[in-house]
């Protein structure tokens, strides 16, 4: 059995080997500052960086981090690579970066990716200014100081959200779909935050040419994924994990496509390291479609647990917030693959026993 960290490791070294090292070089000596170091997607960004540090740049990149709290993966990095540094604080607050200027070697920032948000219904329900505030006054700010330090990109991350509901005859969802959100809903603060970001980004590709690329991603998963953030994966993971046969909130019907994380990863620094600015790119894995009592029974397979999942255990509190959730969420990845040339390889078994394994083990 593979330990947590090697779980990790392997991914690691699957997403540079795809990717290909020589397409990672402009970030040798190079600056890059990351908002949510330590969340699923900015967690592995910063393993990606530290691999290619130890193992491949003759110059080391510096990687500056901006991150809510402390976390036994943020304190895994400061162990691991003198080229990392971060700061405790709100993204939206600029003044954190200039807590990073006695902690830097290099003076220029050439990188920036906007990864901090919160994207679990649970945490922006609980928080909806707090919200809004992560998805636009962070990523202003992040946009303001690429124009000063002239970097050579930038990424937002925003949601395959933004797209609300759609109808059928747009699923797979491209790019182009203008979306269906509700500004008023529960999930209001989220979806209009992010929507109002994109916007925030594509202004300052108008107006300073500023080399922005913005993603979409949809249901991401993989190991540094909380069991404990309330989405449903993640609690379907916990209550495997422990034993529990599996309580829906409904039938179970709707459908879902999950990515893995070496895929969205891939497809991330393909994009980021690219002259494809001003645009959006989906991220996601469009050949696998499952309905989540599907997902359910995958679980308790790979779980060994002997039993149904049990329908219909709805919280009235998250009534709005599910009502609201697309019927069916899958994106269409034809722009991505006619640009990158990749497309998502990852099953839905595979890369779900690798993620309950690593939960297993990081314990």
């Amino acid at each position: 059995m593979s330990s947590a960290n090697d779980i990790i490791y392997e991914d690691i070294e699957e997403i540079v080997r795809v990717v290909g090292k020589d397409t990672f070089l402009p970030l040798s000596g190079k600056t890059l500052l990351i908002t949510g170091p330590c969340g699923l997607l900015g967690g592995y960004l910063v393993e990606v960086l530290i691999y290619l540090n130890e193992h491949f740049f003759e110059k080391p990149c510096e990687i500056l981090g901006i991150t809510r709290g402390n976390s036994k993966r943020l304190m895994y990095f400061f162990k691991r690579h003198r080229d990392f540094h971060c700061v405790l604080g709100n993204a939206t607050n600029e003044s954190m970066f200039y807590e990073l200027e006695p902690l830097r070697h290099r003076g220029k920032l050439d990188f920036v990716i906007h990864a901090a948000g919160r994207s679990a219904p649970s945490s922006f329900v609980s928080d909806p200014i707090g919200t809004i505030d992560i998805n636009t006054k962070a990523i202003r700010w992040l946009l303001e100081r690429s124009v000063i330090e002239k970097i050579e990109s930038i990424a937002y991350f925003s949601s395959s959200e933004i797209y609300g509901n759609p109808s059928p005859e747009w699923i797979p969802t491209p790019e182009v779909y203008p979306g269906s959100t509700y500004s008023l809903g529960a999930r209001g603060c989220y979806t209009e935050s992010k929507r109002c970001g994109e916007a925030l980004c594509m202004a300052f590709h108008k107006e300073h040419k500023t080399p922005v690329k913005i993603l979409r991603p949809m249901l991401v998963y993989g190991p540094g994924l909380s069991i404990n953030d309330g989405r449903v994966m993640a609690e379907f993971m916990r209550q495997g994990i422990n034993g529990q046969p599996i309580k829906m909130k409904d039938d179970g019907s709707a459908k879902r496509a999950y990515c893995y994380i070496t895929d969205a990863m891939i497809i991330f620094w393909k994009i980021f390291l690219s002259d494809w600015n001003g645009d959006a790119f989906n991220i996601g894995n469009e050949k696998e479609v499952v309905m989540i009592k599907e997902l359910a029974n995958l679980v308790h397979e790979l779980c060994g647990i002997d039993a149904e999942p049990e329908e219909g255990h709805l919280n009235p509190s998250n009534e709005e917030v599910l009502s609201s959730a697309p019927v069916e969420a899958r994106l269409s990845m034809a722009k991505v693959k006619a640009q990158t040339g990749y497309e998502a390889k990852v099953s839905l078994r595979e890369g779900l026993a690798r993620t309950i394994e690593w939960a297993r083990n990081e314990g």
